[in-house]
């Protein structure tokens, strides 16, 4: 038996080896000015063994240098995926076009080159400085170290400049910089953010992918999102409005440290449009691209007998303001007067709806209960429903048909069973009975165990979520600004290790180290829950 076990351990270790997947091998940038920060970097699995062959590599008037490994945590739509980082730094003797030297690395006990990679190197600017040489961080002034404040900037970008109102609109903040390396950047949660006569949904646990460069007033910046936050911003008013206004810290990374500094976003302009009058009498309020269908009808109906049926409307856009479809393609009340509404089941799924477009795909759908009352057919009006399509800049109706179904008589009542029954069935139906809640208390514990597992691994990686990019001091004092004291914000920072979840972290430590951090863990999190509902 333990030979067969063996064997079969080693056959799954060799298949996953088999199966796993090809480091990748890509730049950070293409093309920089001479000196600055390019890395040559090597992506691969987790879980991968990664042996450095060489520290260094050559070719033409370039060399490769080895800069450390780091561990990546990417959440994209609330699922995790972790990766490796090998870093070498590449450094030219000149302007010009060069291959990068050919890398080799060891994974699992497997040799990878990276292959054909190309980076250019333009010219130095007279005004431009390297904040990540050696020499700079040791000889520079504290009014001379770090970027300039116009190499920083935090920008509040929209999927749209022109609305409907009514039309949802995807929001999201980026930092664009240059002349430094990518800086630790949040938002300050004291500076509320402006969203005048807008709705706004933050979403949490999204990845977006923008350009990793943009000419923004005619200089070249390089970019990244702020995927903490993302907002469903949704119009109620027309007129023209500056959106986003907030403030964020930033504060440099080891190799181009700056002190942490406070600028203002940069706002983006929204203009929005009325929707175009006159509307349909089916109007009720929806805009975007839907379709409606009728579902769950049963086979056979009786007269006293209530059945259900559902009405679904699925597509991209709002349909906050639709309770009950039937009411809003009929407001009469002798309009499908022996139907009941029940209840609405709203779902929606976070997704690229088309090319550069994001937002929500929804399905709702709207139980009703009919009470048939006599025999014969039951086929009520055709539901029409309207709806403002902003593509095409006009109001479209569409309509779905009910099936035509067949009432029958009422069912004769089943006869009871008398008394005999339960005297012989008393007895089995106690010990059952008996035996059942004993099973039932053992599961209830079992689950029990497992919630509160559940629970502690949810919570931590919400605060991972929270903190984000924040570590030291930065992290330190959104803390306290979030009600902690200034020792529980010191230990929450200490718990931070850089690129390692706090999952992690948790797991290595003492009991009473376990309790505190999971204390100040909940404390945070109801307290950013509570201001969210205030």
């Amino acid at each position: 038996m333990k030979r067969h076990l063996l064997l079969f351990l080693i056959w799954i270790v060799s298949a996953s080896s088999v199966y796993a997947l090809d480091p990748r091998f890509y730049l950070s940038q293409s093309r920089a000015e001479l000196g600055d920060p390019v890395f040559a970097i090597i992506e691969a699995e987790s879980g991968a063994q990664i042996r450095v062959i060489d520290k260094e590599f050559q070719a033409k008037g370039i060399k490769a240098v080895y800069w450390g490994m780091e561990d990546s945590t990417t959440i994209v739509n609330f699922k995790t995926f972790r990766k490796k980082l090998m870093k070498y730094r590449l450094i030219a003797s000149a302007p010009g076009k060069y291959s990068v030297p050919e890398i080799a690395i060891e994974i699992d006990g497997k040799r990878y080159e990276s292959g054909s990679l190309t980076v250019e190197f333009g010219a130095r600017s007279a005004a431009a400085r390297n904040p990540g040489s050696f020499w700079n961080r040791f000889f520079t002034t504290e009014d001379t170290a770090g970027p300039a404040d116009g190499d920083l900037k935090v920008v509040f970008q929209l999927d749209k400049k022109e609305v409907w109102v009514g039309q949802p609109i995807l929001g999201f903040f980026a930092l664009y910089y240059r002349n430094a390396i990518r800086p630790y950047f949040d938002r300050d949660p004291s500076s509320s953010i402006e969203f005048p006569y807008f709705r706004s949904e933050v979403l949490s646990g999204i990845s977006l992918t923008i350009p990793n460069s943009v000419v923004y007033e005619g200089i070249e910046y390089e970019t990244s999102p702020y995927n903490k936050e993302i907002f469903i911003l949704t119009p109620l008013k027309k007129g023209e409005y500056s959106l986003g206004s907030t403030s964020f810290h930033l504060e440099g990374q080891l190799q181009s440290y700056f002190h942490m500094r406070s600028i203002k976003t940069v706002g983006s302009k929204v203009t929005v449009q009325d929707l175009p009058l006159p509307s349909p009498k089916t109007f009720a309020g929806a805009v975007g691209n839907f379709s409606i269908s009728l579902e769950e009808f049963p086979k056979n109906i009786h007269v006293d007998e209530p059945f259900q049926f559902k009405v679904v409307l699925k597509g991209k856009g709002n349909l906050s303001s639709i309770r009950d479809p039937l009411r809003s393609s009929c407001p009469s009340s002798d309009c499908y007067s022996e139907v009941t509404f029940l209840q609405l089941r709203p779902q929606r799924e976070f997704k690229e709806l088309g090319p550069g477009e994001y937002g929500f795909h929804l399905s709702n759908s709207y139980s009703y209960s009919v009470l048939p009352k006599k025999e014969g057919s039951w086929k009520p009006k055709d539901v029409q429903f309207s709806y403002f399509d902003p593509n095409l800049k006009r109001y479209s109706e569409i309509t779905v048909s009910f099936p035509s179904l067949v009432v029958g008589p009422p069912r004769p009542k089943a006869n009871k069973s008398g008394v005999e029954t339960e005297r012989t069935y008393g007895i089995s139906f106690w010990g059952n009975s008996l035996l059942g809640i004993l099973g039932l208390l053992g599961a209830l514990y079992i689950a029990q165990a497992f919630r509160r597992r559940y629970e502690i691994v949810r919570s931590l990686k919400r605060l991972d979520l929270w903190i984000g990019s924040k570590r030291g001091f930065v992290l330190k004092h959104s803390a306290i600004t979030k009600g902690l004291s200034e020792e529980e914000g010191a230990a929450l920072a200490s718990c931070k290790v850089e690129s390692i979840p706090i999952y992690e972290t948790y797991r290595s430590l003492d009991l009473n180290s376990r309790t505190s951090l999971l204390r100040i863990a909940r404390k945070l999190l109801a307290n950013i829950k509570e201001e969210e509902s205030a």
